[in-house]
């Protein structure tokens, strides 16, 4: 007779030679007849269930006489090798709650009738099996139906509120180092698995009403211990050491439910099994074949490999770095070194082995978008991953501190790094990163944070199972995962698996401030599912310098600079001052250079006393020149502003020049500023004597519709002070205007005398006139056609650029960098007051992020703490200072409005062009890329573009150098020179001849009206009485004039 087998198993099942497959009996006719359909499916699922039980050898090293053995073993305790969970008496699991906890009833849950059918189905089996029983209690927890991967439902109750009331059991986890220890001589080593191994443990009496459930079929209760339980793996593991308690550390290692077996031989190995087997069933506990692994000589356990040869980490856990791909973009280098920014202070010399990928975010910034990849950048990029993989960055985990999961989530990619911090130091355990499926890509923002919580901390659970957990993400909603009522779904599975770990926190943390783990979730691992095709594009810019302190490359730097390093010795031998004596002294505080600037000399002194300036070595200054132009809170500052901005904290030699070179090639500004004011009519100057006088408002845009739907810029700027509020809106009726300066203006600076606009229809209109009069406030418009008469038209001149540059990637985004612009402004020197708003809004400069960079600068007078007897004297001090800065800016208004004409009334002659020469042209709607926003944040310039012939004196042919496209003739009052850096760190125009005899002509010329406004500012000052608070302030500020002169780019 032959008999057909088939496997119903998704695996395969080896069948041994001589193993009984089946028994036959004989059936009669109304045996035959009695069979149905139900019956039969009914016996095929229990043949799948006993296919369970099954013992796969397949990946073992094993000869088939050992295969054997092992499989003789096995059957020799069938009892442990059963198909239904077994009861252990061994241990009880208790439920202890805080003093005043109280019984809580929750609803049951409403579900459709074919979900309710589960629901029957599953009380039913558990009924059957003694796992529940009917209840009576006052407990009520709810039911909650989770999918499966198959589509299935899974039945759970969720114990978020129980466990929360819960007293936690202390019972120590093993130490994974002290496991992995008692496996490093290991030959062959096996995992059992128990069959539902809570439901094994018994629940005691008086603990059962605790674990009551409600359903629509009643109220019912456990008579096992269920799974999310807080204390469940502790009472497991309790469990576990009691019965394998002679076995433990000499042939077995227990962690929770993961059973390990190790021996030196086969021999020995099946003679520590059959220990362990016999254990198992006097302790009545079942396991599931299926899943335990036999005579392995290597294996992964606890995140790490065991091997006949030793123990190595699990390359899983930094493959996400080690697999980081080349950057082919800037995006791709900004997200890199976003991650290994984050550890910088424990890479040592990071900014020299990172020197060759800064520099491309250094050519990004002044324009150039290209990534040009080297060897250098190669070696640099290889370097940094390995750095990030070894000590002291990765280190062993100390289970005596508690773990912090570090967490991202973007569109196509999950990122998580687990870290410890004590003793003052941060340690990376692990990293993670996979790609999201098609289906998990749907999921809204906070429900992929929420998965990248669950996905880590299953990933991570060796690691953090029975101890404190730290969460850290860019999530704010992410806390709603701990206290959530009445989810549904898979937000309901995930609140359950999260309530089994210790979760102590889960603290917000900014996106720019989460770069490292940002950086591994836009740099996921691929999952074997997904086609590499599907994932995403879209890149979110990564802030690399946030909360970063560079004071140790300083320091380190400084010590290496051939002129330098004399000076810091000599200050090592010599008393500080002895060596103060001198004509440029020096001082060290704290190991770093800093040279000690009087107040009568510093560009912009405010206190008496000495100041002391950090010394930047030369490998560093270009990252500070960088960070004083490019970044948003310093706004592309003009010349004089970035030499402001730096001169006040630091200092090197030639510094004034190499901050003009910079600002004069920036390409980022030569491509979006204007590159010079209209001439058409001289700007009515406004002249006020106090702050909030008088206020000028416009409106910019329409501009780019952003995520928040906003499309104007509402710009408010004070005539005295400068300072400026800017207010993004998605509509511009005078309601809204209306409300915006009775909420934001009027509220914190008062009532303006004066409020100056256009003609624009919201503020022409009946209501606002009105809203005018009824607080008293005199309305000034501008004639029209003539938006100079007004202060803010200035001031957009100088925001319309900015925005476009830091909007160029993401222009529908610019509403979120638009504070920090203002930041820039408010901090950056006024050119008609000569101080910054913020100085004369408030009597100092706020701290900004350069100063988080550097440190604060050292001031000698500067007391510790302030006590009440200081406080007058502050008080005092800040009324002088403000005194003394309201007088300096009516006189200097008054200079500047006569600069205004000079330059007014001083005609200009054209710059000179040769063919050959490099240049910037104008950005008519023609010529305007693919890729350019449009609008108003287009750049006014394109290029570089080269002069081919020269048609006329004034009119060239001209190519743009990127496509090789000729633009045809061109006027050169369309073009202006192209600026580069050299490799000296000066500025160039590509320009083919020399300084021509006209452009001398005219710098004297300048030259000469600087001197003359200086003179004519010396002999005002000297008529007036001088400052009560110190006299340094009239050399500060003629000081300004005689020695900064305006630095003028003939074009």
């Amino acid at each position: 007779m032959t008999l057909q087998v088939a496997n119903l198993t998704e695996r395969a099942i080896i069948i041994y030679k001589n193993q009984p497959l089946a028994t036959m009996t004989r059936l009669n006719q109304t045996q035959i007849n009695m069979m149905q359909h139900g019956t039969i499916s009914s016996a095929i699922k229990q043949t799948t269930s006993r296919s369970d039980n099954e013992l796969s050898l397949i990946n073992t090293d094993l000869d088939e006489h050992q295969k054997e053995k092992i499989n003789q073993l096995i059957h020799k305790f069938p009892d442990v090798f059963n198909e239904q969970p077994g009861r252990t008496k061994k241990l009880q699991h208790q439920i202890n709650l805080v003093s005043d906890a109280q019984p809580f009833n929750s609803p049951p849950f409403r579900y459709a009738p074919t979900r309710k059918q589960v629901i029957e189905q599953n009380l039913n089996e558990m009924l059957d099996q003694g796992i529940i029983s009917p209840s009576t209690s006052p407990w009520a927890s709810p039911v909650i139906l989770v999918p499966k991967k198959d589509g299935s439902l899974r039945f759970c109750i969720d114990y978020r509120k129980l466990n929360a009331v819960t007293i936690r059991d202390a019972y120590p986890l093993p130490r994974i180092d002290d496991t992995l220890d008692s496996l490093q001589q290991a030959k062959f080593v096996s995992t059992l698995d128990l069959r539902s191994g809570y439901w094994q443990v018994e629940m005691n009496k008086d603990s059962r009403q605790k674990t009551a459930f409600v359903t629509h079929k009643g109220l019912f209760e456990f008579n096992v211990m269920p799974f999310g339980l807080t204390n469940a793996p502790a009472t497991f593991q309790r469990l576990m050491d009691i019965v394998l308690a002679g076995l433990k550390w000499q042939c077995c290692l227990i962690y929770i439910d993961d059973v390990v077996i190790f021996s030196p031989t086969f021999e020995q190995h099946m003679t520590d099994l059959e220990k362990v087997f016999q254990a198992l069933q006097s302790a009545n506990l079942t396991l599931k074949a299926s899943k335990c692994q036999f005579c392995r000589r290597e294996m992964r356990y606890l995140g790490h490999i065991i091997t006949q040869n030793g123990i190595k980490p699990d390359p899983d856990l930094i493959k996400s770095v080690t697999n980081f791909p080349q950057p082919k973009k800037i995006k791709d280098v900004q997200s890199f070194l976003g991650l290994t920014g984050y550890y910088r202070r424990f890479i040592k010399d990071y900014s020299k082995i990172a020197e060759p990928l800064l520099q491309q975010l250094r050519n990004s910034q002044q324009g150039n978008h290209q990534l040009k990849w080297s060897k250098e950048c190669t070696n640099a990029f290889e370097t940094l991953k390995k750095k990030l993989t070894n000590a002291p960055i990765m280190n062993t985990p100390n289970f005596e501190q508690p773990f912090i999961l570090e967490l991202d989530a973007c569109e196509y990619g999950l990122g998580a790094i687990l870290t410890q911090e004590y003793d003052g130091k941060k340690y990376v355990i692990a990293y993670a990163s996979r790609t999201l499926s098609t289906a998990e890509r749907k999921y809204g923002a906070t429900e992929r944070e929420a998965l990248a919580i669950v996905w880590a901390t299953k990933y991570f659970r060796p690691y953090l199972e029975g101890n404190k957990i730290y969460v850290r993400s860019d999530c704010k909603a992410l806390e709603w995962m701990r206290t959530a009522k009445d989810v549904t779904g898979r937000l309901a599975r995930w609140a359950m698996k999260l309530s089994a770990y210790q979760i102590e926190e889960i603290k917000y943390r900014p996106g720019k401030l989460n770069a490292n783990a940002d950086s591994l979730s836009r740099n996921p691992l691929q999952n074997d599912d997904i086609n590499q095709q599907e994932v995403s594009t879209i890149e979110t810019a990564v802030n690399l310098w946030q909360n970063t302190n560079i004071l140790n490359d300083i320091k380190k730097e400084q010590e290496a600079d051939p002129k330098l390093k004399p000076i810091i010795e000599l200050l090592k031998k010599k008393s500080t001052l002895e060596f103060n004596d001198k004509r440029n002294p020096h001082v060290l505080v704290n190991g770093l250079l800093y040279k000690i600037k009087n107040s009568k000399k510093h560009y912009n002194q405010r206190v008496v006393g000495e100041k002391h300036l950090l010394v930047i070595p030369k490998t560093m200054q270009n990252q500070l020149l960088t960070w004083a132009h490019d970044h948003p809170t310093a706004g592309h500052g003009g010349q004089q502003k970035t030499l402001f901005r730096l001169s006040t904290r630091v200092y090197w030699k030639s510094m004034r020049k190499d901050i003009f070179n910079y600002v004069a090639a920036c390409q980022a500004c030569q491509q979006f500023k204007y590159n010079n004011a209209p001439t058409s009519s001289l700007m009515q100057m406004h002249l006020v004597n106090e702050p909030w006088h008088t206020i000028g408002m416009d409106i910019l845009g329409p501009l780019p519709t952003t995520a928040r739907q906003k499309r104007f810029l509402l710009v408010v700027v004070d005539y005295f002070t400068r300072w400026i509020e800017l207010f993004p809106l998605r509509s511009t009726t005078s309601n809204d205007i209306a409300n915006i300066l009775t909420n934001e203006i009027f509220s914190r600076y008062g009532l303006p005398k004066h409020i100056v606009s256009d003609n624009g229809p919201q503020f022409v209109s009946n209501l606002f006139k009105n809203f005018c009069d009824i607080l008293g406030i005199k309305q000034n418009l501008t004639a029209n056609y003539h938006p100079q008469s007004n202060m803010t038209e200035r001031v957009n001149r100088t925001l319309k650029p900015l925005i476009a540059i830091y909007a160029q990637q993401r222009p529908n985004s610019w509403d979120n960098e638009i504070q920090k612009l203002a930041f820039a402004i408010r901090t950056a020197v006024n050119d008609t007051t000569g101080e910054t708003p913020a100085f004369m809004m408030f009597g100092r400069d706020p701290r900004g992020p350069l100063d988080l960079l550097i440190g604060e600068t050292i001031k000698e007078s500067q007391p510790a703490t302030i006590e009440q007897g200081q406080i007058q004297e502050y008080k005092k001090n800040l009324i002088n200072n403000l005194r003394w800065a309201f007088k300096i800016v009516k006189e200097h208004s008054e200079i500047n409005k006569l600069k205004q004409k000079e330059n007014y009334d001083q005609h200009t002659t054209q710059r000179q062009y040769n063919e050959g020469d490099l240049v910037w042209v104008a950005s008519p709607t023609a010529y305007i890329g693919e890729n350019s926003m449009g609008g108003k944040l287009q750049p006014h310039y394109f290029g570089p573009c080269r002069l081919i012939k020269q048609l006329s004196p004034n009119t060239f042919t001209v190519c743009r150098l990127s496509d090789n496209v000729n633009l045809g003739a061109t006027n050169t009052d369309r073009i202006k020179p192209y600026i580069e850096l050299n490799r000296n760190n000066r500025s160039t125009t590509t320009t083919t001849n020399d300084q021509s005899a006209h452009e001398r002509q005219t710098e004297t010329s300048i030259n000469n009206h600087e001197s003359r406004l200086s003179d004519l500012y010396l002999q005002k000052v000297k008529r007036n009485e001088k400052p009560t608070c110190n006299n340094s302030s009239q050399r500060r500020v003629s000081d300004r004039h005689r020695r900064v002169p305006i630095r003028y780019i003939t074009n």
